[in-house]
């Protein structure tokens, strides 16, 4: 005969019920609210067991996947998702759901009318902890657009390089041709050409140069985009003085005076694109620095995991007017730069090194006059075999 319950264990198990009552009503709250959330989230959702079979889906999935209502889809595995293409899934969709922390990766899927699209997926756990779940919840970005305009901006990247070695292949035989039968001319027939004549000649002698010059860095910009780098072990006091060399004579016609750290420590780079960064950027400094300029100082310091070089000049620096301009950017002078020769590249061709190294470069103005350029390099870069 079973035992009669007390008075007060008929009131603690109203309680309880009462409290369980409280704390389920709680719990479809919350569903409700995730499940609402859920319903209204621009990503495609959906939730699966421990094995992969899918219990809920939300609408942005159902659309972005073909489907019609959920009742097509619950069930159903994950791997049914993904595109098929010579008998086999693109990608493990249950690997990628087994990442569980958070992972994002980029598939191939199946639409329900059997065309394919680019998805981002990203997975996390559903229980107490990695090893202890219940389930997964799945989302998906449809990237197709993006993938279809990085094909288009690849394509069209090639096209522009391809178009670039041409013209720069078919412009340098002509401008060289021009220069050498001005020159001869010049020098053969320069007495009985008056001066007139001969100031055209000088002009077309100018031009040519120029052009040569101009291809010449159009050249080296487009190679150094394309190369491969060779990192090696160098040591930036040798760089610096095959540098300090190769300007030596407008250095000292102008009274220049160089500066640079007694020790600089060993750095991993390309030498060759770090020899034409630091070229062009003393270049820069002779070109711009006017007749105030009476030095330049090279700097090195750490910070952080990157190596950072400094070329500092004191000459006129940038006006208020260049100030606003990416003087970086490919073919952009500065609007002070009129009857400087250049060609619009060299800054160009200094940012594509850094950032093909993982580093960057960037200018700091001075308080009154002259200018810095700082180009960094990670420490991190492994030697190439």
């Amino acid at each position: 005969m079973a035992k009669k319950r007390t008075y007060e264990e008929l009131e603690q198990t109203v309680r309880d019920l009462k409290k369980e009552a409280t704390q389920r009503k709680r719990a479809e709250e919350d569903l409700n609210t995730v499940r609402a959330a859920l319903n209204s989230a621009a990503s495609g959702v959906i939730i699966t067991d421990k094995k992969g079979s899918i219990k809920y889906a939300n609408p942005a999935f159902l659309s972005m996947f073909g489907h019609e209502s959920e009742k097509d889809v619950v069930g159903k595995y994950s791997t049914e998702l993904l595109a098929i293409q010579g008998g086999h899934r693109f990608s493990d969709i249950e690997a990628i759901i087994d990442k569980s922390k958070g992972d994002t990766e980029e598939v191939q899927a199946l639409h329900k009318d059997g065309s394919v699209f680019h998805v981002e997926v990203s997975t996390s756990s559903i229980g107490d902890n990695p090893r202890h779940y219940v389930g997964r919840i799945v989302s998906f970005v449809d990237i197709t657009d993006r993938k279809q305009m990085e094909e288009a901006l690849r394509e069209s990247s090639e096209k522009i390089r391809l178009f670039a070695y041409s013209v720069s292949h078919d412009l340098k035989s002509p401008a060289i041709g021009l220069y050498g039968l001005t020159k001869r001319l010049h020098r053969d027939y320069a007495g009985i050409l008056e001066d007139k004549g001969q100031k055209y000649c000088e002009q077309i002698l100018k031009t040519a140069e120029q052009i040569a010059g101009l291809v010449e860095q159009i050249n080296v910009f487009i190679s150094t985009k394309e190369a491969p780098l060779s990192i090696e072990r160098l040591e930036l006091k040798e760089l610096l003085q095959v540098i300090r060399e190769e300007f030596s004579t407008q250095l000292s016609i102008r009274e220049i005076t160089w500066l640079e750290p007694d020790y600089i420590p060993e750095i991993k780079a390309d030498r060759l694109s770090i020899i034409r960064a630091f070229r062009n950027l003393v270049d820069n400094a002779l070109k711009y620095g006017g007749e105030a300029l009476s030095e330049i100082s090279i700097r090195y310091k750490e910070s952080g995991g990157s190596h950072i070089v400094s070329i500092k000049d004191n000459g006129i620096g940038l006006k208020e007017q260049d100030h606003h301009q990416d003087i970086f950017a490919p073919f952009i002078r500065r609007k002070t730069s009129k009857g400087i020769e250049g060609s619009g590249l060299g800054l160009a061709i200094v940012r594509e090194i850094a950032e093909k190294h993982g580093g960057e470069v960037w200018l700091e103005p001075g308080p009154e006059r002259g200018i810095t350029f700082h180009i960094s390099i990670p420490k991190c870069l492994q030697v190439t075999p």
